[in-house]
């Protein structure tokens, strides 16, 4: 397998990364992971607009040669290398240099891209519903860099950890005022009196490009999402849950807690907006 460094191709036996890279000390960069399908990106544009309007929140300067065509072409071009044009997970890695927390980075900009194929090739709907609980050990911020797809991302792994302790699909995460925030690799989506229902970002969760998506598309209907604060309560009290993210697109939950859901508008969503959208 190979990845993208700065614009080449290296062999992932390779190692460039210091230890004193300040995302390795301190999580500090932004990271974007994207579904490739049949050599195709469908949500591009939207994963290029979020990374490039992140990039001055965290005081980088991309250099003009870091743009939306060179950068796609770049990824598609690995993805040819490592052989998995069909159906792909990018990740896109944006860091500085070393040096620590006080002192000038000895680069201001490096860029990574990897490529993996994804073991399920096909774009569609979890079969199985899955089986989800509440990580409680920690909080998410509301604050200025909340809805950033940070590399800090501590309290997301700490979750993951605790969930495949539980054996549980996947955690909530819980915001700094104990309402729902989103998931460690998703947002949070729920149906209740045929209304759906997402956290408003200003609840701190990652500014998600699926969730973006699906509430635009559904913003073209006569059926809009309602974003807002939501309580455990709330989840537990709703028809139908899911959850959604830019390589799976959505997947549907049967149980969180004792509260078991069907999935028959959530299996609507999906193949009416997301199905075309990687068909």
């Amino acid at each position: 397998m190979y990845y993208n460094y700065n614009g080449k191709i290296i062999s992932s036996n390779e190692a460039i990364i210091h230890p004193d890279n300040r995302s390795f000390r301190y999580g500090e960069g932004l990271f974007e992971t994207i579904r490739l399908q049949n050599n195709q990106l469908p949500l591009w544009n939207a994963h290029w607009n979020r990374l490039s309007s992140s990039l001055p929140q965290l005081y980088f300067s991309a250099p003009a040669h870091f743009n939306s065509d060179v950068l796609k072409t770049q990824v598609l071009t690995l993805a040819i290398k490592n052989k998995c044009t069909d159906a792909a997970r990018v990740r896109i890695t944006v860091c500085k240099g070393e040096g620590g927390l006080w002192e000038t980075p000895s680069t201001s900009f490096n860029y990574i891209i990897q490529c993996w194929p994804l073991e399920k090739k096909e774009f569609s709907l979890n079969e199985n519903g899955l089986d989800i609980g509440l990580f409680e050990d920690g909080w998410k911020s509301c604050d200025a860099f909340s809805n950033l797809k940070s590399n800090n991302y501590q309290l997301y792994a700490m979750a993951a950890q605790f969930a495949k302790l539980q054996k549980w699909n996947e955690a909530l995460v819980l915001n700094q005022h104990r309402r729902i925030c989103d998931a460690t690799i998703a947002n949070v989506f729920f149906l209740k009196d045929n209304v759906l229902h997402t956290p408003h970002l200003k609840e701190g969760g990652v500014n998600g490009v699926m969730r973006n998506y699906i509430i635009d598309r559904l913003q073209l209907t006569d059926r809009p999402v309602a974003e807002g604060s939501y309580s455990v309560t709330d989840l537990l009290h709703a028809d139908e849950l899911f959850l959604t993210n830019a390589i799976y697109g959505m997947r549907w939950v049967k149980l969180f807690g004792q509260k078991n859901y069907s999935f028959q508008q959530a299996a609507q969503l999906f193949h009416t907006h997301l199905s075309p959208l990687f068909g």
